[in-house]
């Protein structure tokens, strides 16, 4: 009985340890399973640079953030996605990703490569160069902080193998825009020649600017003064500058109280006022100018100039038609530098394309004393401008062309200052006796030149 008993009690304990040894086993299993469909709903956080739309200037825009992104390489381009579509709330971004994008199948290959195929909605509406562009870039850009990877090649099921959707050319990628993060930001700055008209010097300022934060550097850039000794600002030091603030269309430019103290003749007020405003109102989405001392609106400034009311550039003649602005070459310490003239006009101008031909038409006559790598004679084959890009597709026809890349790339300033001058234009994609890549002398057109 006692060995029976005994056992039956050495078997219920066997048993015992079984059922518990098989409970261990599946509560592991079921911690794993729990475990990764945690890691696969909520992912690991990993540290990014997502890249947006400034929602004024439509200019890319570095945003660091932390995102729980999965182990899978096609959930990660989607988490990717997902989060450009929809901005940060109240920091003035934008995003140029539809709906419908997705992910369809990515890939890392070997070096580091990540093959992405993308699909789009089949109600998806065309877009402009400028936009695609920047969907473009926001994709490439955000998907190269992506654990592992290199390079980045893009792809869309249905389009043709080396294009994006529609005119954006597609390559493998080995690093973010060049443009944003090695060159910088490209400003115009209005300073004043010898004989009173202005002269633009180009300044590269740093990327990752909020608009405000630009309009300052530019502000304090014209103040500091020009690279040319020959040139001149009209503008007090930087000592007497409170701040710029954006809003809306608005610059405003604040000085210290101290500028009421200054003394200056009706001609150079009026050089500060122009040289203020045609630098500023070059800036994307800049239209006026609003002026003001200690934070306060004032009644004049510097003795003459009325402050009370935005300044427009040009007093707004531009866009009622009753002006042109066109650029030719000037000579500056041995350097060819784009001199604005305005050309006043009797009767408004009536329609784009007449202003645009006239513009061309002006750019072949120079003033005297001035040069122009626009030759006389060009003439325009096609002009469209997309209304809600701003983008201005132009096809010319000239000879004969500059002799090198160097006077290439002027000529294409004297044409981006001129016809982005014209109301509605920010952006220029220029085609030259047919050819919308290479110029004879080796210059690329085959991008969009922004104002």
């Amino acid at each position: 009985m006692t060995i029976r008993s005994r056992q039956g009690r050495m078997r219920g304990r066997r048993r015992s340890q079984d059922g518990g040894l098989l409970v261990l086993i599946l509560a592991l299993v079921l911690a794993l399973v729990v475990g990764s469909s945690f890691r696969k709903a909520g992912g690991r956080s990993t540290s990014v640079v997502l890249w947006y739309l400034d929602a004024s200037t439509r200019e890319l825009v570095s945003n660091p953030a932390v995102a729980k992104l999965p182990t899978r390489r096609v959930e990660q381009v989607a988490g990717i996605i997902d989060l450009l579509r929809t901005p940060p709330a109240d920091q003035g971004l934008a995003t140029a990703v539809p709906a419908g994008f997705t992910a369809h199948r990515a890939t890392l290959l070997s070096g580091g490569i990540l093959d992405v195929v993308l699909g789009v909605a089949r109600d998806q509406p065309p877009m402009g160069f400028a936009e695609e562009n920047a969907l473009y870039w926001q994709l490439v850009n955000s998907m190269l902080n992506l654990p592992g990877v290199r390079s980045i090649e893009l792809s869309v099921d249905g389009r043709p193998r080396g294009t994006f959707l529609s005119f954006v050319k597609t390559q493998r990628e080995l690093g973010a825009n060049e443009v944003m993060l090695d060159k910088g930001q490209l400003v115009d700055l209005y300073f004043v020649g010898r004989d009173g008209r202005y002269v633009v010097e180009r300044r590269t300022l740093p990327t990752g600017l909020t608009r405000s934060q630009l309009a300052f550097q530019a502000t304090r850039a014209l103040m500091e003064g020009p690279v040319h000794p020959s040139l001149v600002s009209p503008l007090p030091g930087t000592e007497v500058l409170r701040g710029v603030t954006v809003s809306g269309r608005t610059a405003s430019v604040d000085f210290e109280e101290s500028v009421l103290k200054l003394n200056m003749g009706a001609q150079e007020e009026e050089q500060v006022k122009n040289s203020l405003v045609l630098t500023l109102t070059r800036l994307a989405g800049v239209s006026r100018v609003r002026l003001l001392v200690g934070g306060n609106n004032v009644e004049g400034l510097f003795g003459h100039v009325d402050t009370v009311d935005p300044l427009f550039r040009l007093d707004g003649r531009l866009e009622e038609g009753m002006a042109l602005a066109v650029y030719s070459l000037t000579e500056v310490d041995g350097d060819k530098l784009p001199v604005l003239t305005v050309y006043q006009q009797k009767q408004a101008l009536m329609g784009r394309n007449v202003m645009i031909s006239k513009s061309i038409a002006q750019l072949g006559n120079p003033p005297g004393g001035d040069a122009s790598l626009v030759p006389h004679g060009t003439s325009v084959t096609a002009m469209v401008l997309e209304a809600s890009t701003g983008m201005l597709r132009l096809s010319l026809v000239m000879t004969p062309l500059p002799e090198d890349q160097a006077a290439e790339a002027l000529m294409v300033e004297q044409l981006r200052l001129s016809l982005t001058e014209l109301p509605s234009v920010t952006w220029l994609q220029v085609g030259v006796n047919g050819s919308v890549a290479f110029l004879p002398g080796g210059y690329y057109i085959g991008k969009p030149f922004s104002r």
